[in-house]
């Protein structure tokens, strides 16, 4: 026996036993003996983390109008206690019950995978080569002996016999269906059952919590817009995140179902808007009670106040709407009456603010507020992107329309004849309504209707009456490459880098873009053309009323922004934009020969402005103005001129500029109305004088 002990290799053998006794008498214990009460308690430690969502940021008008603003509703969210299928099935019954009692909808992603009875595949099974593959991904359920190639009435009654264990003594259809709906959320780790729930159904779960263990009734941040539909181009929309957004901003933490800005200022200040998501670890008992054990609190997001003035941007918006349907109507040899979209805006001349953004035909940025179950908002959404939607009111016409300028060019070129001293202001010249370049005859509109032209007309006077022959000559003398030059210093042809995504640089004529689809040089007949804004030139609303708000305020060329400031939650400022300009080498004597022109085209004295009477409404404030009407390829074959007008107020003390397009709205004199609409709300108000109220942080409570 001594001799036993002394061996080492006895000893640890022994030892290992013991050891090995030990641990499994511990695991019997565990399993066995205490396995039920260990059970109970780690129900009892059931912990689970829940994402808060962030509110996000307010977006307002300059005076503190809200436009998107947050709003809150109730989310009904069912958690995973694991209670028997019978205890469960008998909850979500009730809870069926109360939300349809109560015209609340519950969600149903169950329907992607099968159908109500007759039982048919979803659109996620339909179509599947491993239906079996797709259930597993989505439920993290290991579906064994269901075969693939069973047909769906056998799928359905997998999930009603084998997971749910539903009574069919007790249940009957369509009841089982929406009981299997609710099942599914669940097993599919999708704890929000219904959104936007009423107070009704609030009260009543809340009243009978004992019968609902693991049912939570949270406060969730909601977007809401209002009267969003007058300015839904330049505010956009959210949507929830796609998998391109998704990879894209991997790094700034952002979820599958987080929404994000798809347009607009949405887009562009999503930065801003978005808030920093909290979370909450709560503990479920075994009786389904819940409580907070820690909780991290959210950030919401900052507001956004814009320089836009809402009444101006009605305004805007209802005038177009109003005086498409009135140009349509006018008896014009010419109109073809298919006026049928536009765009105006309005510009601060002495800030650069953008007053007013109006594109029309609009929309309604709340259609993608709405969940899939919302067939009417679904088929406006389709609608919206439909190719064959001719009106496309999803374009911003503002800022991504381009539109030859016709004669709103040619105080620009007017003005490259003055500072490059090719012609004397009040020199004479003879229009005999035509003039000839490279053997082309290039008329005017008196020549066409009378075969005569306005006769002795100086630079004020051939901008007042739009003298076509007058800018053929003077344009010719200056030639394009002097034109380009002061088109270019005037923003023309140019991205503005106003604080919105989608804008377009338009074309400018010149020599290098005529190379690019033409093997010809640029001649004369070119250069004359281009002169009275025909030809390659393109612009966008925003460069025509910045370029008009430059002559305005005598030379100073700034950079147009939408975004006045950001606010945090706390009321603190984040980022206030200041004024940038260019102050352009013009001469102010030439400055005034222009606007003395613009003054003429709008006012009566003489009765020879293009605009001479649209204005009176507004006296004793005088406007600058200038017409244009734009031949298109179709013009006088299927479709009517485009048609457009640019102005200032008051003439001898500017404020507002403001540039109106109207597709199809055969002359630039009709347009003037909806101009003077914008103006009489602005100054009807003391224009800019009105105190611009910063935004405060009650002011934005009141909003949420």
């Amino acid at each position: 026996m001594k001799r036993f002990f002394k061996d080492r290799h006895n000893i640890v053998s022994i030892v290992l036993v013991l050891v090995f006794a030990v641990i499994v008498y511990q695991l019997a214990n565990l399993q066995l003996v205490q396995g039920e009460n260990y059970f109970t308690q780690s129900q009892v430690f059931n912990l689970r983390s829940r994402t808060i969502l962030a509110e996000r940021g307010n977006i307002v008008d300059r005076y503190g109008v809200p436009i998107a603003v947050n709003s809150t509703s109730y989310y009904l969210m069912l958690m995973n206690t694991g209670r028997p299928s019978d205890e469960l099935n008998d909850m979500v019954s009730k809870l069926v019950k109360i939300l349809e009692k109560n015209g609340d909808k519950y969600n149903n992603i169950f329907s992607k995978y099968l159908s109500e009875k007759p039982v048919k595949f979803g659109s996620m099974l339909a179509n599947s080569k491993d239906r079996i593959k797709v259930l597993k991904n989505a439920t993290g359920y290991k579906f064994t002996d269901l075969n693939q190639d069973s047909d769906p009435e056998e799928f359905y009654e997998y999930f009603r016999d084998t997971i749910f264990k539903i009574d069919t003594d007790k249940y009957k259809e369509p009841e089982i269906y929406k009981i299997m709906a609710l099942r599914f959320l669940i097993l599919s780790n999708n704890p929000v059952v219904a959104e936007s729930i009423n107070e009704k159904t609030v009260a009543e779960i809340e009243e009978r919590t004992d019968e609902f263990p693991g049912a939570i009734v949270d406060l969730v941040p909601s977007r809401k817009y209002i009267d969003a539909e007058y300015a839904a181009h330049l505010i956009g929309y959210v949507r929830t995140i796609d998998e391109n957004e998704l990879a894209s901003r991997a790094d700034e933490g952002y979820k599958p179902d987080d929404i994000i800005g798809k347009s607009g200022i949405e887009l562009t200040a999503e930065g801003y808007l978005r808030g920093t998501n909290g979370y909450r670890r709560i503990q479920i008992d075994e009786n389904g009670k819940t409580k907070t054990i820690s909780e991290e609190a959210v950030k919401p997001g900052s507001d956004v106040v814009l320089t836009i003035d809402m009444r101006l941007q009605k305004v805007a918006m209802e005038s177009l709407e109003k005086n498409i349907q009135l140009i349509r109507q006018k008896p014009q040899s010419r109109n073809f009456k298919d006026a049928d979209a536009g765009a105006a805006v309005a510009i601060d001349v002495n800030t650069g603010e953008v007053l007013a953004l109006a594109s029309y035909p609009s929309y309604d940025p709340s259609i993608f507020l709405a969940g899939p179950e919302d067939k009417a908002a679904q088929k406006a959404i389709e609608n919206l992107f439909d190719p064959k939607n001719t009106a496309r009111p999803a374009f911003n016409r503002t800022i991504a329309g381009t539109y030859t300028p016709g004669s709103t060019f040619k105080p620009l070129v007017g003005l490259a004849g003055l500072e490059e001293k090719k012609v004397n202001p009040y020199d004479k010249y003879f229009d005999r309504g035509y003039e000839i370049y490279d053997g082309l005859l290039l008329g005017s509109i008196e020549y066409r209707t009378y075969k005569s032209g306005l006769g002795s007309v100086n630079m004020i006077q051939a901008i007042q009456k739009s003298c076509n022959p007058y800018f053929y000559n003077l344009g010719v003398k200056v030639g394009i490459d002097n034109i380009d030059k002061w088109a270019t210093k005037f923003g023309l042809g140019q991205k503005t880098g106003i604080d919105l995504l989608g804008e377009s640089k338009g074309i400018l004529a010149s020599k290098a873009y005529k190379k690019t689809y033409s093997p010809y040089i640029f001649g004369s007949a070119d250069t004359a053309q281009s002169s009275i804004g025909q030809f390659d030139n393109s612009f966008t609303p925003i460069q025509l009323a910045n370029y008009c708000a430059t002559i305005a305020n005598g030379g100073k060329h700034f950079k147009p922004h939408i975004i006045k400031r950001v606010v945090k939650y706390d009321g603190s400022i984040v980022t206030e934009t200041k004024p940038e300009y260019e102050l352009l080498p013009v001469k102010k004597e030439n400055m005034k020969i222009i606007q003395e022109g613009m003054i003429a085209v709008a006012n009566s004295e003489d009765r020879g402005g293009t605009a001479a009477n649209a204005f009176n409404e507004l006296l004793p404030i005088k406007v600058a103005g200038k017409t244009g009407t734009a031949e298109t390829e179709s013009t006088n074959q299927t479709k009517s001129s485009n048609a457009l007008f640019i102005c200032y107020a008051p003439a001898d003390k500017p404020q507002i500029a403001v540039a109106v397009v109207v597709e199809k709205g055969v002359l630039g004199a009709y347009t003037a109305p909806i101009a003077k609409d914008i103006l009489k709300a602005y100054f009807d108000n003391n224009g800019s004088n009105i105190e611009d109220i910063a935004i405060k942080s009650e002011i934005v409570e009141l909003t949420k």
